[in-house]
């Protein structure tokens, strides 16, 4: 794996050797267990909980398997509520760039008598102000609005929308934010988070509850988290999320150097090697650890495809096998969205990864020229 230059970190960032090492200390009892073994891991949970917020922010906290469960509570959890309260609220506004794990709730969410609208987005990526403002009325339950795009790294302008949101609950997947922006929106109130794409384990993350009513629990059993989400909490992950919280925490806006210092060589680099490559959504809004470099003349399969040793994406991980253009640059109206390749870079992507990166670039260009 030594060779492997890794740029795909919007899927997954590699796990940090302080994360695994803090993970070895597992307690091995069940965590709701009312012995001594029970209690261990309870400590050690609550440990990691606050962890966590004390890199995101103060409120409650809910472990979820993952960003795609934490997202789902918000939204149909949120739902729910209104239906249980008697509501007549029901319509849930997002934009046509959210992930799938919020846009494939809509069908669900028209069984329970809810519209999911899918707002238009700009050429940018970016929701328009006047637009969200023409959408909200008596009728709308909430906001759920991605603070970075996977795909394309675009942000949104924030201030601008929270002008137009009142009291409306507002619900932010922030899944690719962390460690990429100083802060997180202040308006949302409720807050997606994973592990995984900060250097921590696989199948853990969270929803933070900032502010407002809670959502409604839809997994239920135990009576788990304050009723919030039942089933038994793995400590293992849960520690391991906190330790990198921990560890991002610390490092803070050295890692925001360090990245920005390599996506911008790295989108320099591409630029200058491939005849009119430009960057998607790049007009200032876009973070740097994500990039999605258009390289006219290929299509990005066929560029993966002469370089096996790099790991790097056509678009989303989670719909990138069925080779579909990306619903995201579809929503932005990007021409020849095929020739799209999307590279990300961490605080564990190194100056050599993007060097080497560019030099094979550099190879398959002169193959695939005329």
């Amino acid at each position: 794996m030594d060779s492997v230059i890794y740029l795909d970190s919007p899927a997954s960032t590699r796990l940090d050797p302080a994360v695994r090492a803090a993970m070895q200390q597992d307690a091995p009892g069940n965590p709701h267990a009312v012995h001594a073994w029970g209690a261990q891991a309870r400590q050690r949970i609550e440990r990691a909980k606050q962890q966590v917020l004390s890199l995101a922010g103060p409120g409650e906290l809910v472990f979820t398997s993952g960003a795609t469960e934490a997202n789902a509570l918000a939204i149909l959890g949120m739902a729910l509520r209104e239906l249980r309260l008697g509501g007549q609220r029901r319509t849930i506004l997002t934009c046509a760039t959210e992930h799938a794990s919020v846009l494939e709730l809509k069908s669900l969410l028209a069984h329970w008598g809810f519209q999911l609208r899918a707002l238009p987005v700009q050429r940018t990526g970016r929701l328009d102000p006047e637009a969200l403002n023409e959408a909200l009325g008596p009728d709308v339950l909430m906001l759920s609005l991605m603070t970075v795009n996977n795909e394309t790294g675009v942000t949104q302008d924030w201030e601008a929308l929270s002008a137009c949101t009142g009291r409306l609950t507002v619900h932010t997947d922030a899944a690719q934010a962390v460690g990429k922006v100083a802060c997180l929106p202040a308006r949302a109130d409720l807050i997606t988070l994973s592990a995984h794409k900060m250097h921590g384990p696989q199948g853990i993350g969270a929803l933070l509850i900032r502010r407002g009513p809670k959502p409604d629990a839809w997994l239920r059993g135990g009576g788990q988290q304050q009723g919030l989400r039942s089933g038994t909490l793995p400590t293992a992950l849960c520690i391991g999320f906190g330790a990198s919280c921990q560890v991002m925490h610390a490092r803070g806006e050295a890692d925001r150097r360090h990245i920005r210092h390599l996506g911008r060589s790295l989108a320099q680099g591409i630029a200058d090697i491939w005849p009119g490559a430009t960057r998607i959504g790049a007009d200032g809004h876009c973070v740097d650890g994500i990039l999605c470099m258009q390289l006219p003349g290929a299509t990005a399969r066929a560029v993966l495809g002469a370089m096996p040793n790099v790991a790097a994406a056509t678009g989303s991980a989670c719909a990138e096998r069925n080779d579909k253009i990306s619903h995201v640059l579809k929503a932005m109206r990007v021409r020849n969205a095929r020739a799209c390749l999307r590279l990300g870079v961490s605080r564990l992507t190194s100056a050599s990864d993007i060097e080497r990166f560019l030099v094979q670039l550099d190879s398959v260009r002169a193959q695939m020229a005329p």
